[in-house]
């Protein structure tokens, strides 16, 4: 371009095809200016929705840079802070570090609420960059985890309260270092200060019981092999030496890359207690609480091994029953703690005498069993073995006993007892027959005269076979018809019959007749004894009342025997009253015949039952005077109408000197107590004095 001329600013006209035609025009710029200012409204709109998006944020969010200077802070920050955006750009809280490696990285940190002064907890990303110039920066993202850390320290303190006040101890073995951690509880358990735990396996093995160590580190050792979870149970001492018995149980929670273990957490519980507990049941159950003999389950079970050992080792055993004799009278006449006192002395000699090889049971009662092993192999020796056995026992129980009797006055006792032995070699006979086979050999002891030993024979075997047999039948024969009452009649001395005596007979349907010797004695064993002397009873009122129908018997008594098992229910006088109602009748000419074995059992309540049994209006007779416990004593305080000489005087009285005495003294005292006397098994009519006679001529069918 020309500089321009003297004649004014007046310009030239450009010539056609000049540069000035590429410059461009007003419209264009315009155009231009438009986009470029819609383009910063854009990017502005853009950045507000950005900022506005960014401090909305519930998280804080900030760059730093290199120095640690904030260099953007969203609003979440500037209000935890309690600050503005301008006051901390440029500003460092010392709080958020710059990152060590130019690596991303999630990190947990503290910091102070501006505001309330509290300490936040924060999980935060930073997130290293280069701005526009290349300047490093980071960006962080923290996300506020302060309710959530605060929630998780309120259950670790609930944790931790269980875990130090647990019935459990817990242990935490850490395998690598072989230490190990315990919570209160474990310490507890075992007696021991925490202070002076010195937290090793070492410590641990040192506390097992002995007898109980190795099997325990078996069980450790197991579970880290991953063969099973760790369960068991052991003994443990503490300090002081004493035992506390714990369940101790656990698993391994962590391993290596190869299954080696790491970790293995568990607990101890102390069941000292239970296991006390179930010694106690064991005793209980296994042994008898008074005498704390074997009891009779122990028996059964001792004696099925022994039959098993006998037969392989080819020895011989045997059982050994006993039964205290007159043992009721101890309880009834001095009371079931003297009864409680004898029982325990009687174990205590048993014991003492055997061997200790041997096992001395209470079998119930006053009843003692023996299991005596071994015996010899050779048959001759193993009896006498057991025949010195029983003489020894029979010798130690009839020392004479000191006892504390009523009001724990010392008393001397002198007792016996009937032994039964039963001998085994194999496993021919079970446990259950050995036992009764040697109680069946107790009672021929008994049978015998008490204070006795018999060993088993085969015979008794048979008899006792029978004697089941008949008890079953016996049970029966009333619905069969198969028992009657015969009638024995008692004249006096002119031969006027005056009364009869009912006598049970039993026609059995197969066996033909049966001694009432054999059949009553079952009777009284298997408490049939009540309902045939009911039957009696009821067959003498019948009899009876048809009699006092204007017959020629009218005046005729009827005696009706009563067992003392009868008289020793408090049902029988009940009973008899009953049958007594039923029937219309003269009660005075009904007599109950009682034997001399009253006498020896609770006399207040025989003697009582006696007084309301003559209260009926019915007379009692003194049956078999002379053979028994009789009493003056007591004779002289009891309602007796009648005495009945045994027959055992009345026999050769014509050439027995003694027994016409015995016979005279009896009638003489029968006289003095204002009673009838009876004599038993006259059969000719004798010349004596002009006394009250009633006499027995045997046998003599129903009248």
């Amino acid at each position: 371009m020309t500089a321009p001329s003297d004649a004014g600013d007046r310009r030239s006209p450009r010539p056609e095809g000049s540069d000035d035609s590429r410059q461009p025009d007003d419209s264009c710029l315009h155009s231009r200016l438009q986009e470029m200012s819609s383009r910063l409204e854009a990017l502005e709109a853009e950045n507000h929705l950005l900022r506005t998006l960014v401090d909305t944020l519930p998280d804080i969010l900030f760059i730093k840079d290199a120095k640690g200077l904030f260099r953007y802070a969203n609003r979440t920050l500037t209000d935890f802070y309690g600050t503005s955006r301008e006051d901390i750009v440029g500003r460092d809280d010392s709080h958020y570090t710059v990152l060590s490696k130019f690596e991303r990285e999630t990190v947990f940190e503290d910091a102070t609420d501006g505001t309330t002064g509290e300490v936040n907890h924060f999980r935060s990303i930073k997130q290293p960059f280069h701005d526009i110039h290349g300047q490093p920066l980071v960006a962080v993202l923290a996300h506020n985890i302060t309710i959530e850390v605060r929630e998780h320290e309120r259950k670790t303190r609930q944790i931790d309260h269980i875990y130090d006040t647990s019935l459990e101890g817990f242990w935490d073995w850490n395998i690598l270092t072989s230490s190990v951690t315990h919570n209160r509880r474990w310490s507890q358990i075992l007696g021991i200060p925490e202070s002076e735990l010195s937290n090793s396996l070492e410590e641990f093995a040192s506390l097992l019981h002995p007898e109980d160590k190795p099997e325990t580190m078996i069980a450790i050792q197991d579970c880290m092999a991953g063969k099973t979870a760790y369960y068991h149970r052991h003994r443990m001492l503490t300090r002081g030496g004493d035992v506390v018995w714990v369940i101790d149980k656990g698993d391994v929670i962590e391993r290596d890359s190869e299954g080696n273990p790491l970790r293995m957490i568990g607990s101890i519980t102390d069941i000292t207690r239970i296991v006390e507990s179930e010694a106690l049941l064991h005793q209980h159950s296994r042994f008898d609480s008074l005498t704390k003999l074997a009891n009779r389950a122990t028996l059964i079970d001792s004696l099925q091994q022994a039959i098993i050992i006998t037969d392989a080792r080819d020895t011989h055993g045997a059982l050994i029953f006993i039964d205290l004799d007159h043992f009721k009278k101890i309880n009834d006449l001095l009371g079931h703690t003297t009864g409680d006192h004898l029982l325990i002395e009687v174990a205590h000699r048993l014991s003492s005498t055997v061997r200790d090889s041997d096992l001395v049971a209470r079998f119930g009662g006053d009843e003692f069993v023996i299991l005596v092993q071994p015996l010899s192999h050779d048959p001759q020796t193993a009896c006498r073995e057991l025949d010195e056995l029983m003489e020894r026992l029979q010798q130690a129980l009839n020392q004479p006993y000191s006892l504390l009797g009523p009001q724990s006055q010392p008393l001397q006792h002198h007792s016996s007892a009937s032994l039964g032995s039963i001998m085994f070699h194999d496993r021919h006979l079970s446990a259950e027959e050995l036992i009764r086979r040697a109680d069946i050999a107790m009672y021929r002891a008994k049978e015998a005269g008490r204070n006795q030993t018999v060993r088993f024979d085969p015979s008794m075997r048979v008899e006792l076979e029978r004697a089941v047999q008949l008890e079953n039948d016996l049970r029966c024969a009333i619905e069969n018809e198969e028992l009657y009452v015969e009638l024995q009649p008692q004249f006096d001395r002119g031969l006027k019959l005056v009364g009869a005596e009912c006598l049970l007979r039993w026609r059995h349907a197969k066996l033909g007749n049966i001694s009432p010797y054999e059949f009553i004695p079952l009777a009284e064993k298997s408490q049939l004894i009540d309902s045939l002397g009911d039957w009696v009873l009821e067959q003498a009122c019948k009899l009876l009342e048809d009699w006092q129908k204007g017959t020629a018997f009218a005046r005729i008594y009827l005696s009706v025997n009563v067992s003392v098992k009868q008289l020793d229910s408090p049902h029988y006088v009940g009973n008899v009253a009953k049958a007594l109602s039923q029937h219309t009748l003269d009660p005075q000419y009904l007599q109950l015949e009682l034997t001399e074995n009253v006498f020896a059992t609770d006399m207040p309540a025989t003697v009582a039952r006696m007084h309301e049994l003559r209260s009926l209006g019915l007379r009692l007779s003194l049956d078999d005077f002379g053979t028994g416990f009789s009493s003056l004593t007591y004779i002289k305080h009891l309602p007796f109408d009648e005495l009945k000489v045994d027959r055992s005087f009345v026999n050769d009285l014509e050439n027995d000197e003694m027994n016409r005495r015995m016979v005279n003294f009896m009638v003489q005292l029968g006289r003095e107590l204002g009673m009838c006397v009876v004599a038993e098994g006259v059969e000719p009519p004798p010349d004596s004095a002009n006394c009250c006679w009633r006499w027995v001529v045997m046998p003599c069918r129903a009248i």
